[in-house]
């Protein structure tokens, strides 16, 4: 017995010796360069980069305390920071026996001072991405969380005088900012705020966050709060998330504003049309790959809309889905789609405002406003409108309008269009742009059914004297980046008929120039007398406009329109001249001269006797029905 005890006991003094023996070991080993050197290599083959410590210190226990000082890991060889990463020190505990589980436990982690700095290549390409650094690229998408519950579980986070660079010359973007977190305690928040550069324009970025404790060891909703400004873009993200990994039990308001909504696209990626100052609210969901943005209310220039629009990152590119109702829509805020500025002086951008105050100064009708066709590669889309009521200028008697844009890969389609005219006709048919290239086509093919003519004289002394319907076709192609230059290369014809009807006595005497019959009207009022028919067909020829059978049959006489419109040099001569059915007392022989600039031409007189003298009219009625068949049938 006595000897089975010795023998245990000289068992158990050897055995103690080993621990002895390799605990010092270890220690040695923890402490040396050795281990710091072990270390160095293994982080320079998982990364790809040449990383360097300066110092590493490991105090083992079941909780273990590590302490690495000076970590530096070098960049890509095309990156323009001499590193990618640089902490001053990573002071950590881990347990060791959640290990053996497979569970990461972190009771205490403090980062001082980490500078990570983040850049993209020439061809895209990021210094942190996986075909950068595979291994551990490879790694952490292995270890990345599939819920809140699987994240990590840390204690108590700490991050002091942390920084974050970012660099992406193509896109032209600088950002630069800190990084800080509270005591790791739920109800506190970590936060980080960045300011710099995205195409020459100001961005900032501020996020507050809940605690990463809180990721793990509560169940109660997390928290975000998102503060994006970008020139004058502003972008505002707040709410809750049950999962923010999964993005599920999303309860977030998003709020987007700026002066013009195409201004989005550096900032989004998201090809938004031009548009008037705008407001835009409503909640942010998440399915796998889709983007949800729902309840939304929309508030462009003087115009209110509500809808649903979806992003699929699934496709490439990927494809936004839009449907909006609209209860109130001014037809001017629908001007910056085409490169025009709404009339109204109030509720426009400064740029439109600018570009308002060039075309009222030049006297172009058409704007040189550049549209920014490129984007339309950048996203497909499927993008319906139904406005159930359109605000529309007093010339212009639309009352709801409904189309569906597509866009596949540049090319754009509107079709079907649908404007309903006051009275119960309709312009219909179908719009395109083929922004495949660098010179986008236009096209346009609408056709005018049954416009109620007196329409058009809203709100001005002719309305009550005006009768008729209006059929037409608009077939017009061209080319260019500006609505000036499609206009300035158009090809193509309008033609438009009046049937029959009446218009104003007063405004047909004083466009024949038969003055006896205008200073009547003036002093008794205006009547009414019949059309027996109304033709014009404009004929387009690379931005050349002629006057083509453009005429207005009255009982009284025949009015010819004949000239030419340039739509290059925007400038307009065009003269009528009044063909008499009857004897008329007082006439002056001359044609109406229109000439000047088409946004505002100069009317004039152009005499052929100075003074007035009787004239005995001959006029016969126009063929009207072989007339119209001909204007309208044509090619």
């Amino acid at each position: 017995m006595k000897r089975a005890a010795k023998i245990l006991g000289w068992t158990a003094g050897i055995f103690l010796g080993l621990l002895l023996i390799a605990a010092g070991t270890i220690y040695f080993v923890a402490t040396s360069d050795y281990l710091r050197g072990q270390l160095e290599g293994r982080a320079s083959d998982l990364t790809g980069r040449k990383t360097q410590i300066a110092k590493v210190a490991v105090q083992w226990g079941w909780t273990t305390n590590v302490k690495l000082e000076g970590i530096e890991v070098a960049n890509a060889k095309w990156g323009k920071a001499p590193y990618m990463l640089k902490v001053d020190q990573v002071d950590f505990d881990i347990r060791l026996w959640p290990l053996l589980g497979g569970n990461l436990v972190l009771p205490r982690l403090v980062l001082r001072k980490p500078e990570v700095q983040v850049e993209t290549g020439d061809t895209e390409q990021l210094n942190w991405s996986m075909d950068e650094t595979p291994v551990i690229t490879g790694a952490a998408k292995a270890l990345e969380p599939e819920s809140r519950f699987d994240a990590p579980v840390i204690g108590k986070l700490e991050i002091s005088q942390g920084k974050l660079g970012y660099r992406d010359p193509k896109r032209k973007l600088e950002l630069d900012g800190t990084v800080s977190t509270a005591t790791g305690k739920a109800e506190d928040a970590a936060e980080l705020s960045l300011k710099g550069k995205l195409e020459g324009q100001a961005l900032e970025v501020r996020f507050v966050g809940g605690s990463v404790l809180m990721l793990r060891d509560t169940d109660q909703p997390y928290p975000l709060d998102l503060d994006v400004s970008f020139g004058g873009t502003r972008l505002k993200m707040k709410g809750t998330v049950q999962d923010p990994f999964k993005w599920t039990g999303a309860n977030v308001d998003l709020t987007l504003s700026g002066p013009n909504l195409s201004d989005i696209y550096p900032l989004l990626g998201i090809p938004g049309p031009p548009t008037p100052p705008y407001t835009i609210t409503g909640k942010l969901e998440r399915e796998t790959g889709l983007w949800k943005f729902i309840q939304s209310k929309w508030r462009v220039g003087e115009s209110d809309l509500t809808g649903e629009v979806t992003i699929d990152e699934r496709r490439k590119p990927a494809f936004l889905t839009a449907k909006l109702l609209s209860q109130k829509l001014v037809f001017e805020d629908l001007a910056p789609l085409v490169g025009a500025t709404p009339a109204r002086k109030t509720n426009v951008s400064a740029k439109q405002a600018q570009t308002q105050a060039q075309l009222e100064a030049s006297g172009d009708l058409f704007p040189n406003v550049p549209l920014q066709v490129e984007k339309l590669r950048a996203m497909n889309m499927d993008v319906a409108l139904d406005a159930k009521r359109v605000v529309a200028p007093p010339w212009l008697p639309v009352q709801a309008l409904a189309f569906r844009v597509l866009i596949q890969d540049g090319n754009v389609t509107v079709k079907p269009l649908t404007l309903s005219v006051m009275g119960g006709g309709t312009i219909a048919g179908e719009m395109g742009i083929d922004a495949r290239t660098d010179d986008p086509k236009v096209k346009a093919n609408l056709r005018a059914t049954d416009i109620e003519l007196k329409n058009f004289f809203r709100q001005s002394r002719y309305f009550d004297a005006t009768q008729g319907k209006i059929q037409g076709r608009v077939v017009l192609a061209g080319n260019g980046r500006s609505l000036a230059h499609v206009m300035g290369t158009a090809n193509g014809h309008m033609a438009f008929v009046l049937g029959g009807g009446s218009v104003s006595s007063l405004m047909v005497s004083l466009a024949g120039l038969q003055i006896f019959d205008a200073l009547v009207l003036y002093v008794t009022g205006d009547n009414r007398i019949p059309i027996k028919c109304a033709v014009s067909r404009l004929n387009f020829q690379q931005g050349n406009v002629t006057f083509d059978r453009t005429l207005l049959d009255t009982q009284k006489s025949v009015l010819h329109v004949k000239g030419q419109l340039s739509l290059k040099s925007q400038a307009l001569k065009a003269e009528i001249d009044s063909d008499p059915k009857s004897f008329d007392l007082l006439d002056l022989h001359g044609a109406v001269m229109i000439e000047g600039k088409l946004r505002t031409p100069q009317v004039s007189l152009g005499r052929v006797i100075p003074i007035p003298t009787p004239v005995f009219g001959n006029a016969k009625d126009v063929p009207c029905a072989g007339l119209t068949q001909e204007v309208l049938g044509a090619p």
